[in-house]
């Protein structure tokens, strides 16, 4: 067992209507703060916003921001943008995802490694790491014709250990995975896990739901990421069926009561 805190925060982008103008993002911000979250991710705000108004916000509503999130190709196109937002917030994890190929095959991914690890080694003298969040589709095999690895057990073999991992539990249960394998699997490279959780109606939709209010079992996840020691668990939901910041609030209440400290 480890003895790291397990600390919940929020993923910025379950609130993404509302992160358009900066009066939003501030009053946002701030409700997150006055419910009790004191770490954020930050994702999906007006990308108008010039770094310096976002980490104010940050800021002044007494949070700490430990990573930003993005698809690889916009903080590729944007990088230095994106690495002064976080040195501005003090953050130590530039999260990207998205394999930037229509099928990745082998040859794709591992061009893809080298492009990660290059990316890792610009601000890893920032102090800071780079984490891959694979979606469901980047657990799939990396070549269908002779399946072996998938893509992002390929990447992570082919990359630095400062190329860690940003594991989405939502996403690599779509994909049919434990996610308390994957954590003892990659433990000590898991840069953090989002927690985010469903319910399948009669006709077979889905919807998001507050973390603890859907079908997924998270036991199972909770003991290994106590065990395994993830620092960070962001809960994410965005899509919702009533008020976004009370689904918010209801998230941070069940991931409380599990032992994750705010």
């Amino acid at each position: 067992m480890s003895n790291k805190k397990n600390i919940v925060g929020a993923q910025v982008s379950s609130l993404r209507p509302y992160l358009q103008t900066p009066q939003e993002l501030r009053a946002s911000l701030q409700k997150l703060a006055d419910m009790g979250y004191r770490t954020v991710q930050m994702q999906w705000w007006n990308p108008e916003f010039e770094p310096e108004l976002v980490a104010a916000a940050v800021r002044d509503a007494g949070l700490t921001c430990v990573s930003t999130q993005d698809l690889y190709t916009a903080v590729r196109d944007d990088f230095e943008r994106t690495v002064r937002l976080n040195v501005l917030c003090g953050s130590t994890c530039v999260c990207v995802s998205g394999i930037p190929a229509p099928v990745p095959d082998t040859a794709s991914v591992l061009a893809f490694s080298a492009e990660l690890a290059a990316m890792a080694a610009r601000i890893a003298p920032l102090g800071m790491t780079l984490a891959f969040h694979p979606r469901a589709r980047e657990w799939a095999p990396a070549d269908t014709a002779e399946p072996g690895l998938s893509c992002t057990e390929l990447l992570l073999e082919h990359t630095p250990q400062n190329v860690t991992l940003g594991l989405d539990l939502y996403h690599s249960g779509k994909a049919g995975l434990a996610p308390d394998a994957l954590l003892r699997r990659w433990a000590g490279r898991v840069e953090f896990v989002h927690f985010k959780d469903y319910c399948i109606a009669p006709d077979g939709s889905e919807t998001l739901v507050p973390v603890g209010q859907g079908v997924t079992d998270w036991s199972a996840a909770v003991d290994a990421c106590r065990e395994t020691g993830v620092r960070w668990a962001f809960a994410e939901q965005e899509r919702w069926e009533k008020d976004a910041f009370l689904c918010m609030r209801e998230s941070l209440d069940a991931m409380r009561a599990w032992g994750f400290e705010p």
